[in-house]
């Protein structure tokens, strides 16, 4: 159900996602020491808010959630720390359009391993929702995306440049302070030419939310309706409409390529702090992991 898998774009925030930019440099000001505890009560707080749930299904969604993070928690930290400081390695030594692209291919693996995990959340408690519950929760899903909708349809062509403009050089700036002129251009450059895909992404919401419900439909049948949870949840992009695939892809080759632009240009103060700043990423994602798990870094 949306509500655990819309949840999940928190965990890929925080922890993971494709685009390199979304994840990478968005993560860094997001106080994972913090959030990252805490994702079982932020998700079940994010759920409890799309549809009403009676007492027995919120203990067992808190049961469920709590279950889930202890699991990757087990295992999966440390992974991300590790990838962290290869990637802090690179960009020490200056890292092209190559490095960038293995760093997103990665970062999608990463999250279908967290969709995968969370996707067992969603099948039980989409079992345990009552006729009036699936209403509630997928009328909340389409007012959701209508109140997204109107947000940007308020903005103009230029203001919505604007606000990509400035959304990349803050995310960007985290890691390497302040820029020069040279490299706002680039960015500047990035974010108009980059365009909006506002409507390819209604349009696949739209489609997305039709799938949830034809699944929940078939609900109380056993092994398509797991199916069909597993595919809406760890697995949307196998089920994207061609054109928001199409605007996907093509995003992220424009970030990659920016990406890269930027690097080539980074001075030795941006380059060791970028590197400083992902290897003390790295080293937060490591304490989170049991002691039992740690590793010391190589």
């Amino acid at each position: 159900m949306h509500a655990t898998a819309a949840s999940l774009r928190r965990w890929k925030t925080h922890v993971c996602r494709s685009v390199v930019v979304a994840t990478l440099l968005a993560v860094a000001g997001c106080g994972l020491g913090i959030v990252y505890p805490r994702l079982d009560t932020i998700v079940a707080y994010y759920v409890e808010g799309m549809v009403t749930l009676d007492d027995a299904q919120s203990e067992q969604l808190d049961r469920l959630l709590s279950e889930s993070l202890a699991r990757h928690r087990a295992s999966e930290p440390e992974r991300y720390a590790a990838f962290l400081r290869t990637l802090a390695g690179s960009v020490g030594q200056g890292a092209g359009a190559g490095i960038w692209q293995q760093a997103a291919q990665q970062t999608d693996a990463f999250w279908h391993e967290i969709g995968t995990e969370l996707a067992s959340v969603a099948i039980d408690i989409g079992r345990t929702l009552t006729d009036e519950q699936v209403v509630e929760l997928l009328a909340s899903l389409e007012r959701r995306e209508e109140e997204e909708w109107r947000e940007f349809g308020d903005l103009k062509p230029a203001q919505q440049v604007e606000r990509r403009q400035k959304r990349v050089r803050r995310t960007l700036e985290r890691f390497t302070g302040s820029l020069d002129a040279r490299q706002r251009a680039l960015v500047d450059d990035h974010a108009a030419r980059a365009g909006s895909f506002m409507a390819e992404w209604r349009d696949n919401r739209r489609a997305w939310r039709e799938g949830l419900a034809a699944a929940l439909a078939v609900r109380h049948s056993g092994e398509e309706f797991a199916s069909r949870m597993t595919i809406l949840v760890a697995r949307p992009d196998e089920i994207w409409t061609p054109q928001y695939r199409a605007a996907i892809e093509r995003r992220r080759a424009e970030t990659v390529e920016l990406l890269a632009a930027l690097d080539a240009t980074l001075t030795p103060r941006q380059r060791d702090r970028a590197r400083s700043r992902l290897t003390t990423l790295a080293d937060e994602l490591a304490r989170l992991a049991p002691a039992s798990e740690r590793k010391q870094p190589a």
